[in-house]
């Protein structure tokens, strides 16, 4: 298997976050976060403009929206692995200026992208690619001389604590080797490593937030009412704060540019 290569069970993710549509905004406190970082980073490469902008995993449009208010582009491809998202995207999106929106929906790992882009972004999104290195290269020769790929991706950790109790979950790659891979077609600009944690008071409301936002944990376990009662009474005993049940993310964001 090559480097950065593994296997995602990309039409069971794709059922995953269509199930959690309703819910989602709701629970993606840490989306937000990385979200917010991320146009924080971008804003201050001191460009006040992208005319043609790719944004990957849009999902509900959370992102999306701080894109097109921040930098007006006059093209906006909109990318996400389930088609199904695109209007409620749209509605989230600012009517009536020069913006013109156009849907790329489908695996962006198997897509043609567009050229001549100024900036490939996105939030949260790239822990469920297969390749990552063939990914960047694609990217890569996607954008013209000088333009910017941005992006932030849940990394190694992100739900340490279903890992431990249910052996089950995505195998993250490392941030070395995110980063190097990165590296290995782009200047970085920035890269570092976020820490996240949020609290419950219940081990069943722990595994409520994973099921609405899709980020994946708990996929292909085998629950029964024995097992139920055991993780519960683990999650309990092992990851209880003064805050309450603790639950892991871990963010890497990397602002990079396409070399001259």
């Amino acid at each position: 298997m090559n480097r950065g290569v593994h296997q995602i069970e990309k039409d069971r993710v794709a059922r995953s976050f269509l199930r959690g549509m309703p819910t989602y905004e709701d629970q993606a406190v840490v989306q937000r976060l990385a979200n917010e970082r991320l146009l924080s980073l971008l804003v201050a490469l001191g460009r006040s403009r992208y005319d043609r902008i790719l944004e990957i995993g849009s999902c509900t449009g959370l992102f999306s929206s701080l894109l097109q208010e921040t930098f007006s582009p006059e093209l906006f491809f909109l990318n996400d692995l389930v088609p199904e998202f695109f209007q409620t995207v749209k509605k989230k999106l600012i009517r009536g200026n020069s913006t013109t929106i156009l849907p790329l929906f489908g695996d962006i790992e198997h897509l043609e992208l567009p050229l001549n882009l100024d900036l490939v972004t996105s939030s949260s999104t790239f822990q469920w690619l297969e390749d990552l290195p063939r990914f960047f290269s694609k990217v890569h020769r996607s954008l013209t001389a000088g333009a910017v790929f941005g992006f932030s991706m849940f990394g190694d950790e992100t739900y340490y604590e279903i890992r431990e109790l249910t052996g089950t979950g995505l195998t993250y790659p490392s941030f070395t080797e995110v980063r190097d891979q990165v590296a290995d077609n782009f200047k970085i600009v920035h890269a570092d490593i976020e820490r996240d944690h949020l609290y419950f008071d219940h081990p069943r409301e722990v595994l409520g937030h994973i099921r609405a936002t899709g980020v994946g944990g708990v996929g292909g376990f085998n629950w029964t009412p024995r097992r139920y009662e055991r993780f519960v009474h683990d999650y309990r005993e092992r990851f209880a704060t003064e805050q309450g049940l603790m639950l892991s993310y871990v963010s890497y964001i990397i602002i990079a540019q396409k070399r001259s």
